[in-house]
């Protein structure tokens, strides 16, 4: 049978390095080069990956052991002349040195492998068999998703194996729970105290139970929760096949309530991509191209609404409160009003560059992110969807509908088709929806002031009690030296004169750190002396009339609600 063998190996327990060997068998037998590649990215993380730079020591063999000639092409792509016999072995090292929700890392306690970072394929031969042996103690487990004996995994094709992350060690905190005959694994792996394992187990089931009734389908006998407990501070899961990695820190606040919640939060996210992206996915990557960049213009589909029915799922299933859940949406209204990208870039032009800065801070302002505003334009459709059919459906006819139509089809889809099927669900054309919120820069509280009290709610428009954000647009972190500017209001008059990164030492006059902020909300005009590249500069601001900054928005519960809104809330929480 035709398959690809890997053996992964350690030269030292605790070295950084992981030691690969791919050997190719059963190769056409013809003169034409090959092509040995490795991904240049990572499902997931829609930005390239360059993990080729973690690679040293390339060596090509054939099966007699003689040296076989290779060119390395481009930085992730090797050309090799094709053996006379039928086999191949490619060798090399790869550099582990981080753990985060997609990277690989050994060392004597554990290796935590993504098998998409560090192990080749070639090209022709992607839907080839594999399996890798792991030269692992023999008392050490095997956390993983795919099916394993003893210290070998066996996969169906390089796009199974690569979607499918290991951790294996000797001290790994295994818990599990069942429904629908699924058995759903959380893997524990770090230094904390486990002390809630009843409840954790309770509140995952609860929230799984919802996932599974909604979706209606499920196609795996198992699912694999993969956690690694940091002791610094972290927060970042990443999708797979019938599996997720989840990085969460500090390990000394596992126990704490707002560790709790991100435990819980970044799980019914992750879970939920289960049909959302790993399957209901894009066609722009159906299937996945790990060549390079797969552009897509719909991550408002594949991670808003994620991000959207992740929170959504804790409430629905009664695993949290509804003030927690005003609590979240605040949080996201913050997020997102805070980010005057939302002027500059529309959704479905951020979903596309997230090719080119989607996870960096990048040039300040430019463009928004589709995990924020796609949740809440997903917010606004299911409300719309609610209303406009009394309660009938919901945005869950949405996805479900892509997952019959879509994916049961083995096919991805379109931006057009995902309105389309939006379209079908709510009885009515969407061209304004798709003009003012996907591919438009409309603004979102119009909308939301007249959709929320319908559901038992109001928008509260707030400022900040900060004179320098309010009245003149200006936002600062303190530094030893003084304040720090981090971001300044379109139009303001901190555009007008300050340049981001500016120190400000002195406000009329006075030390920054003896002066009293409050004292400026009744003045119309502030000196300052500002260092600006290593040199003290005095500007002047002065207030423009009637004019604030940095307005952001809050839901409020209605204290008296009408039997209809109650209904309707119920419908959108099941609360």
């Amino acid at each position: 049978m035709l398959m690809t063998h890997y053996q992964l190996s350690q030269k030292h327990p605790h070295s950084e390095f992981l030691q690969v060997e791919i050997t190719f068998t059963e190769l056409a037998k013809n003169t034409s080069p090959l092509f040995v590649r490795l991904p240049a990215w990572r499902p997931g993380r829609y930005q390239l990956g360059n993990f080729a730079k973690n690679i040293r020591n390339f060596k090509v063999e054939c099966g007699s052991g003689k040296v076989v000639n290779h060119r390395k092409k481009s930085r992730n792509l090797w050309e090799i002349d094709r053996p006379r016999d039928s086999g191949l072995k490619v060798s090399y090292e790869y550099y582990t040195s981080e753990i985060d929700g997609g990277s690989t890392f050994v060392n004597e306690e554990q290796w935590y492998l993504n098998f998409i970072n560090c192990l080749m394929y070639i090209e022709e031969d992607l839907n080839t068999s594999c399996e890798v042996k792991l030269d692992i103690p023999s008392d050490w487990i095997i956390a993983c998703g795919l099916k394993h004996k003893q210290q070998t995994i066996y996969a169906q094709s390089f796009y199974e194996l690569v979607d499918s992350p290991v951790i294996t060690s000797k001290n790994l905190t295994h818990i599990k729970y069942e429904l629908n005959k699924i058995s759903f694994h959380l893997w524990f792996k770090g230094d904390f105290q486990f002390l809630h394992q009843e409840k954790i187990l309770s509140d995952f089931q609860k929230f799984t139970e919802e996932q599974l009734k909604m979706m209606g389908d499920f196609e795996s006998d198992s699912y694999h929760f993969l956690f690694q407990i940091s002791d610094q501070k972290a927060y970042h899961g990443v999708e797979h096949l019938n599996s997720t990695c989840i990085v969460l820190g500090p390990a000394k606040d596992f126990n704490n309530e707002d560790f709790y919640d991100n435990l819980l939060g970044i799980s019914s996210h992750e879970l939920f991509h289960y049909w959302n992206i790993i399957r209901i996915r894009p066609k722009e990557m159906w299937p996945y191209d790990f060549t390079g960049e797969n552009y897509f213009s719909t991550g408002y589909v594949a991670e808003g609404v994620t991000t959207y029915y992740g929170d959504l799922f804790l409430i629905r299933s009664g695993v949290k409160n509804l003030k927690w859940y005003q609590n979240e949406l605040n949080k996201l209204l913050k997020r997102h009003f805070d980010n005057n990208g939302r002027h500059n870039y529309s959704v479905a032009d951020s979903s596309m560059d997230l090719w080119v800065d989607g996870y960096e801070m990048g040039t300040p302002s430019r463009k928004v992110s589709i995990y924020v505003k796609g949740a809440i334009i997903a917010l606004i459709l299911d409300l719309k969807i609610i209303l406009e059919s009394r309660g009938e459906k919901s945005f869950d006819n949405i996805l479900r509908d892509l997952w019959n139509h879509y994916y049961k089809n083995n096919k991805g889809y379109s931006a057009e088709d995902y309105l389309k099927t939006a379209e079908s669900v709510i009885g009515y054309d969407l061209a304004q929806y798709k003009k003012d919120f996907i591919e438009g820069k409309a603004p979102l509280e119009g909308v939301l002031s007249e959709l929320f009290p319908q559901f038992g709610y109001e928008l509260i428009q707030r400022y900040s009690e900060n004179p320098l954000t309010k009245f003149y647009g200006l936002k600062y972190t303190e530094g030893e030296e003084g304040y720090i500017l981090k971001n300044l209001a379109p139009n303001s008059p901190a555009e007008d004169v300050f340049r981001r990164e500016d120190v400000i030492i002195s406000i009329n006059r006075k030390d920054i750190k003896n002066f009293e902020i409050k004292s400026l909300r009744d003045m119309d005009s502030i000196s300052f002396h500002v260092m600006r590249n290593g040199k003290m500069k005095t500007l002047e601001m002065t207030k423009k009339k009637e004019a604030y900054y940095y307005a952001f928005y809050e839901v409020k519960e209605i204290e008296s609600l009408s039997d209809g809104q109650i209904n309707l809330r119920k419908k959108w929480l099941n609360a």
